[in-house]
């Protein structure tokens, strides 16, 4: 009996790929309010950089803009660019929609260059809908596509050189730089494997595209902030704040957590199981071709070496997850960034293999299509049932105040972690002002706060413990508090607050002059 043949992969595939990365956005657009926790924050941050001289914000009495702060930057000036063409809260959701989008086709471009079946990059759309896009860690998510373009650009140009492909990749590294440091250090450690070469000269030659991103990085190590504190995580500080870690039993059990962690249930769990089925399927699928010595076309030698050179990393990531620290002062997730970014570096591991390979890429459509389909239902009861009449509060409240947020019930019954705990940030993200608890006093934020008309300073995880707010001493700065659940000691009579307006679910409180 003849050994299967590979196919070559037919048109009707790449139109499965193009149908799934367009129902993969559907519910973020399907619904108004996304429940990502941390999108609120970033849409005032964008709100502030976009019209920070605009008079009716009044945000020239609160902030004092500093780009080179952050090393953010790249997402925060692609969105402020967006927002001239539409408004900052649709220019943000494009930007997210393109990263989630971004993601499986860089991956797929990978596999192609790696002369492997890129449709094996239909596996990446059952994890668009994890845990760091739910927390709204945008701009690790962005910088994901642009760390599996990068080492798409490298090796080519590995392949077959050229001036311009080099400039290109420099620029893609200098990009990813400056939306995440995580998978830009994943990109420049892939750019280094598929650099190295037979003489020093070719290897430096194929280094040479870091070193824009190299300077820019140590120019952020040592001038920032933020740069300063990353950098104290990971060499091990030995006085004053210490990395935390977990035991390795504790993240292996959180493991799953930090993959698809999306719905209250445990339909993702379920999900990720199947994902992590598949996955493990098709090596054994790879294994069963060699013995049956399938006809699986192979590349040219340098491919394959640059191929097993590359499938180093997802074993790397494993390991940093177990070893990194958890949290170091104010960065946290640190070692939970890793996980995900296993998952998909496997992806680029996985060996061709031809037996049963439509009816497990079938599988991994359907897998996606029901990943999608509960994402979609969660988003919508979210925006249905629990935010309620938040627009009537911020009605409420003049332009250009000074809001507090009081979140009490900041849970949701249908997505994972805390969607309402930073819903303050939607009045600065639309009405301008100040908000508090606010990215302005964290070292990354590209803006911060006046020393001359800020608020007080607040202790850590003060946004989490709302019902340890003494109102004369922690809220005096303000003219007006937005409180869901609750409402707590701002009720009493003696809080210097009287309401300005009650519903079911969201109350607002005016400073009483």
């Amino acid at each position: 009996m003849a050994a299967p043949q590979e196919k070559p992969p037919g048109a009707s595939w790449d139109v499965a790929f193009a149908a799934l990365a367009a129902a993969s956005v559907w519910p973020l657009f399907y619904v108004r309010y996304a429940p990502i926790q941390d999108l609120p924050q970033h849409l005032a941050a964008v709100r502030l950089l976009h019209d920070f001289a605009n008079p009716a914000y009044g945000f020239t009495r609160f902030f004092e803009v500093d780009l080179w702060r952050t090393q953010y930057l790249a997402y925060y000036l692609v969105a402020d660019l967006l927002s001239y063409l539409v408004d900052v809260e649709p220019a943000n959701k494009l930007l997210i929609a393109a990263s989630m989008i971004a993601t499986p086709y860089a991956l797929r471009g990978l596999l192609d260059a790696l002369g492997k079946d890129r449709r094996l990059a239909l596996l990446a759309f059952p994890l668009v809908y994890n845990a760091h896009l739910i927390l709204g860690f945008l701009n690790f998510l962005a910088a994901i596509p642009l760390s599996f373009y990068g080492v798409t650009l490298a090796v080519r140009q590995r392949r077959s050189p050229t001036r311009m492909r080099a400039l290109g990749l420099a620029a893609v590294c200098l990009l990813c730089f400056y939306t995440h440091v995580v998978p830009f250090l994943l990109l420049g450690l892939g750019v280094a494997l598929v650099a190295l070469a037979g003489s020093p000269r070719a290897t430096l030659r194929g280094l040479l595209p870091l070193l824009p991103s190299g300077i820019a990085a140590l120019l952020w190590l040592r001038g920032s902030p933020a740069g300063q504190a990353t950098l104290t995580a990971a060499r091990g500080a030995e006085r004053g704040v210490q990395p935390e870690f977990l035991p390795w039993s504790a993240s292996l059990a959180e493991t799953p957590r930090w993959l698809t962690d999306v719905l209250t249930g445990q339909a993702d769990r379920r999900m990720l199981q199947a994902w992590a089925l598949l996955v493990a399927l098709g090596f054994v699928l790879s294994l069963v071709d060699r013995l049956r010595r399938a006809k699986v076309q192979a590349p040219d030698a340098l491919t394959q070496q640059l191929a097993w050179r590359l499938s180093v990393l997802a074993p790397l990531c494993a390991v940093l997850y177990f070893v990194a620290p958890t949290s170091y002062s104010w960065i946290w997730p640190i070692a939970p960034r890793f996980p995900l970014l296993c998952a998909l570096w496997l992806l680029v591991a996985l060996p061709r293999f031809v037996l049963c390979r439509d009816l497990l890429l079938g599988l991994a459509c359907l897998l996606a299509s029901a990943s999608f389909h509960f994402a979609g239902s969660a988003f919508s009861a979210f925006e249905r049932e629990e935010v309620g009449d938040f627009d009537a509060a911020l009605l409420a409240v003049p332009k250009a105040q000074r809001v507090a947020g009081l979140i009490f019930d900041r849970a949701s019954n249908h997505v994972a972690f805390s969607p309402f705990i930073h819903y303050a940030a939607y009045y600065q993200a639309r009405k301008g002002g100040a908000v508090m608890f606010s990215f302005a006093d964290f070292p990354q934020s590209p803006f911060h706060f006046r020393d001359d008309n800020r608020p007080p300073r607040v202790r850590p995880r003060w946004e989490w413990m709302p019902e340890r707010v003494t109102p004369r001493r922690d809220l005096a700065w303000y003219d007006y508090v937005l409180v869901r659940g609750g409402p707590g000691v701002i009720a009493r009579a003696d809080s210097g607050f009287a309401p300005r307006y009650r519903g079911p679910r969201w109350s607002v409180w005016k400073r009483v002059r």
